[in-house]
C-alpha cells in the first residue's frame, strides 16, 4: 500500500490543499492548529474501508461506513493497482466539498499511533468498549491501537520483526507479555516482569513498537501513521527511534509523522543513506486556509515553525549573554 497524495477542500482548516507524499517517510511538521493531527486521522479513515473490505465491489464497513460515503469506488478490484477516490463527508461541515486521494495497491495494513500511551489502559477501556459498545466517547484511533496491540504474538517472527525487535529488546531490556486478563506487562531481561503502566514512558513507545512487529500489525507494505512518536522519549533515544523507522520504510513500510521536534526531524536529515526515501512536509496558516510546503530537506524549508523557534531562542540566548 502507498499513499501517493491527498487533495482536501473546505476539510477543517484546509480550504484547499494537495500534498505530495512519498513511499518512505513522510514527516509533517507545522504550529499548533495547522492540521498535522487532522491528516494522519483523515489517512486513517479513509483506508479503514480498504483495510476492512469485505465484497469484491469495495463497499466501506465497520466504522468506516459511518465516516464516509464513497463516490467513485466501484471496480477496486481490478487488474490495476491505483485509483484516485472521491469522498464526500457531509456531516462534518457545511461548506464541506470532497476530498480526493490517489492509492496504490489498497489492501494491507494500515496503523496509527495516537500520541496518548494507551497501553498502559488497555484492560480498563475494553471493558468499558464492551460494557458500552460504540458509544464509547473516546477517539477511534484509541481503541483500535489496543485492539491491534493485544493480537498475540505469532509463533514464527516475520523477517522484519527479526530484523527490528532484538534491537528494541536492547533498548526496553525485555518484552512485552500479554497476560489472559488483556492487560499488558514488561518482562525483563533478569526474569522479573512489570506492569506496562510501571514501564518508563519512553520505553513504552519502543514496547509498542515491538508488539505490533511480533503480531504483524506491522509488516512489508503497512502503512504506518504516528502521532508524536517523540513524546515522552529521552533525546539520547531519538537516534535509535530514527533508525529503527528508516529500517521500517527500507523494508517496504510507508510512514507518516507528525511532531514538533527538531532532534527527530533532524536526524532524519542526517541519518539517512543515499537510497532511503525521506520527505518533509511543512503546514503553515494563510489567509486561505493552511497550505504545505514539501522539501527533500528540513533545513531548506521556508516556513519551518521548529527551525524559528529555535532562533529565536538563540536570540534570546546571545541577548542574555551580552547582557552579562
Amino acid at each position: 500500500m502507498a499513499i501517493n497524495w491527498l487533495e482536501l477542500k473546505n476539510f477543517t482548516v484546509f480550504k484547499d490543499i494537495t500534498v505530495n507524499f512519498i513511499n518512505g517517510i513522510n514527516v509533517i511538521i507545522g504550529e499548533n492548529g495547522t492540521g498535522k493531527t487532522h491528516l494522519l486521522k483523515l489517512l486513517y479513515t479513509l483506508n479503514l474501508g480498504f483495510d476492512r473490505h469485505t465484497d469484491k465491489n469495495g463497499s466501506w464497513t465497520d466504522r468506516a461506513n459511518e465516516w464516509a460515503e464513497t463516490k467513485e469506488i466501484d471496480n477496486i478490484l481490478d487488474e490495476s493497482l491505483s485509483k484516485v477516490f472521491d469522498i464526500d463527508f457531509p456531516y462534518l461541515n457545511d461548506n464541506f466539498k470532497a476530498t480526493r486521494f490517489f492509492i496504490v495497491n489498497p489492501f494491507n495494513h494500515v496503523i496509527f499511533i495516537p500520541a496518548k500511551e494507551m497501553l498502559s489502559h488497555a484492560k480498563g477501556l475494553l471493558s468499558m468498549k464492551k460494557k458500552y459498545g460504540e458509544n464509547m466517547p473516546f477517539d477511534i484511533t484509541l481503541l483500535d491501537i489496543i485492539e491491534k496491540a493485544q493480537a498475540w504474538k505469532l509463533k514464527e517472527m516475520s523477517d522484519l520483526a527479526k530484523n527490528i525487535a532484538p534491537k528494541i529488546e536492547k533498548l526496553i531490556d525485555g518484552v512485552v507479555e500479554i497476560k489472559d486478563d488483556g492487560s499488558f506487562w514488561v518482562k525483563k531481561s533478569n526474569g522479573t516482569t512489570i506492569p506496562f503502566s510501571m514501564e518508563a514512558e519512553g520505553l513504552k513507545r519502543f514496547g509498542l513498537m515491538w508488539q505490533l512487529l511480533m503480531n504483524e500489525s506491522i509488516t512489508n507494505n503497512t502503512v504506518l501513521l504516528w502521532d508524536e512518536p517523540e513524546a515522552n522519549i529521552n533525546p539520547k533515544l531519538i537516534p535509535d527511534l530514527v533508525e529503527i523507522m528508516l529500517e521500517l520504510s527500507r523494508n517496504g513500510v510507508q510512514i507518516f509523522i507528525a511532531t514538533h521536534d527538531y532532534i527527530l526531524a533532524k536526524y532524519f536529515e542526517v541519518r539517512r543513506k543515499e537510497n532511503d526515501s525521506v520527505r518533509f512536509h511543512s503546514l503553515y496558516k494563510t489567509d486561505d486556509g493552511v497550505k504545505c510546503e514539501s522539501n527533500e530537506n528540513f533545513r531548506d524549508l521556508k516556513d519551518n515553525s521548529i527551525i524559528a523557534a529555535f532562533d529565536v531562542l538563540m536570540d534570546e540566548v546571545i541577548d542574555r549573554n551580552m547582557g552579562d
